[in-house]
């Protein structure tokens, strides 16, 4: 095949497929990164996957052409990795909030999350294409060859130097929705493989050999069709069932401070838990309350005596589930966390009771470079005075997913914003607990990701989780989505803001009783585990048996 071939196929979508397929050089590259960047539209705040089906069907297009040219490979790995640049230069443009929020001092870094960030995940995408061209035909068969790499690519993605499996494909759909609950079966990487085929399919409607094996071309869409409605069926079905309630109060606050007003100096600035503590004094108190305050909450070291003392003292009978900066030194020197503690009135005394450090700890924000690539001591040591310091500094990660415990709390499985991405954080807890949580709770800090769409993308990926794991979700962000869902995804509570407020701040609270959690889905499971896999094999034995060279 040649890029020169005429199309056949669709006669509507024949001229758009040769307009791809032909496309060169710096042409064929802005039409790759120009896809990609519409692929965005299929995440949050939007939700539109038909974007997503639109851009990886150009993607094929472009890919059909690439493979008929001499160096097919440099030129399928450009057209991947263009696709891949633009794609994450628009959805995730927002990483660049955190380096404004002063200006001054790390405006200089932009090139990291505007050039480096989508640069490198890109790679990934431009290997991953580059492989698929190797077993590339006009058949239709390429749909299930490019699902398969493509699919292995996200997961890399999410795994490679701890991974940022940030706008999977599967999460292109409404949370809480129908097809949504396919997470319960087989997880979200599972939900991918299917969302990727699904997208794809359309593009075997045009190829470049004869007008012979019509309804060949027509097979993958049919497949699609028949697999998403039945998704959709079942999803609709498991959506008639009605939560029911438990007997605990969850109370979610945050006192909407900006970023940068949370510091003075360096220094927690001292308004921020005089704030909350207004706020535990305001709201009615029940004794079965569980208050929850997002990541950092006071921006200081809430279990030292200057601050654990007053907050005892305004719990009254109430339990706090708060986020904070932990410090601990022992026989390996030294150690700051990025931590969850429970708190009660006796904790002033008797210290918290339960805790939780952070593992999964973002690089190059939390996690130092020495730790995240080979030789990134060595690495470290060369670069530039504040960016040194940028690669050096950071937390120390906690032992790994548990189960946090309280007296007058459910067991419950904890995530500190980064993690709350990562589908196998709650299965490792339960396991290695030897039970079952009752409820997540995630703490988050999304003052650093701006006013943008960055907040929105990270509750409707957490949302995912309560579908795993069958399980109610609670949600404290920092200026960012403050909910509770309950074990389908669904939102049973989103917090108000309140009507009189400190100039600047966005204070917002809310109350619910907590969800019950469901039966446990397949996806806790072993045999929900291996369906990521096994569907990876069978796509490769499809691919196989409809592969024409």
């Amino acid at each position: 095949m040649t890029s020169q071939t005429r199309s056949h196929g669709v006669t509507l979508l024949g001229p758009l497929h040769e307009t791809l397929a032909r496309a060169t050089g710096w042409k064929a590259l802005f039409f790759a990164a120009l896809l990609g960047a519409f692929a965005g539209l299929a995440y949050a705040p939007f939700h539109l996957t038909l974007a997503l089906a639109v851009s990886l069907i150009g993607l094929v297009w472009m890919v059909d052409g690439a493979r008929g040219q001499q160096r097919w490979g440099r030129a399928v790995f450009a057209r991947g990795w263009a696709f891949g640049f633009g794609h994450f230069l628009v959805s995730m443009h927002w990483t660049a909030a955190p380096f404004l929020v002063e200006p001054e001092k790390h405006a200089i870094f932009l090139w990291m999350p505007l050039i480096l960030l989508p640069g490198g995940m890109a790679l990934i995408w431009g290997a991953a294409m580059s492989m698929a061209g190797a077993f590339w035909s006009a058949s239709p068969s390429r749909i299930f060859i490019f699902t398969l790499f493509f699919a292995m690519a996200e997961w890399v993605r999410g795994s490679l130097f701890g991974g940022f499996p940030w706008n999977l494909a599967g999460t292109s759909w409404m949370p809480g929705g129908a097809i949504s609950q396919a997470a319960s079966l087989g997880g979200v990487y599972w939900l991918t493989v299917l969302t990727l085929f699904a997208c794809a399919a359309g593009a075997a409607l045009v190829d470049t050999r004869d007008t012979r094996g019509l309804a060949g071309r027509f097979m993958p869409l049919l497949v699609a069709i028949f697999g998403l409605a039945g998704l959709w069926a079942w999803g609709a079905q498991r959506l008639t069932e009605l939560p029911s309630e438990t007997d605990v109060d969850i109370v979610l606050m945050d006192v909407g401070v900006p970023q940068a007003e949370k510091y003075i100096n360096g220094r927690p600035n001292p308004a921020v838990l005089r704030r909350y503590l207004e706020f535990l004094r305001d709201i009615p108190a029940r004794p079965s309350d569980v208050v929850i305050w997002p990541e950092g909450a006071t921006g200081g070291y809430l279990l030292g005596a200057q601050q654990i003392e007053p907050v005892a003292e305004y719990l009254d009978d109430r339990t706090l589930i708060a986020g904070t900066v932990r410090y601990a030194s022992g026989t390996q020197g030294e150690a700051w966390y990025n931590s969850l503690a429970v708190l009660t009135q006796e904790s002033a005394r008797t210290g918290a009771a339960g805790l939780y450090d952070k593992h999964r700890l973002v690089p190059m924000g939390e996690l130092p470079l020495s730790r995240v690539l080979p030789f990134g001591e060595q690495i470290s040591g060369i670069l530039p005075g504040a960016l040194q310091r940028m690669a050096t500094s950071g937390f120390d990660p906690g032992v790994g997913p548990s189960l946090v415990y309280g007296d007058t709390v459910p067991p419950f499985v904890a995530m500190i914003c980064y993690e709350a991405l990562y589908p196998n954080i709650v299965t490792d807890a339960q396991i290695t607990a030897g039970q079952r949580a009752e409820w997540i709770v995630v703490v988050s800090n999304d003052g650093w990701f701006g006013a943008l769409i960055g907040p929105a993308q990270h509750y409707a990926q957490n949302r995912y989780r309560a579908i795993e794991a069958g399980l109610p979700l609670a949600r404290v962000a920092a200026r960012g989505t403050s909910a509770v869902v309950d074990g389908m995804g669904r939102e049973v509570l989103r917090t108000k803001g309140l009507r009189q407020d400190i100039e600047g701040w966005r204070g917002q609270v809310g109350r619910t009783r907590l969800p019950a959690p469901l039966a446990k889905p397949l996806f806790q499971s072993r045999a929900g585990q291996a369906l990521f896999p096994v569907t990876l094999v069978l796509l490769s034995v499809f691919g196989f048996l409809a592969w024409k060279r």
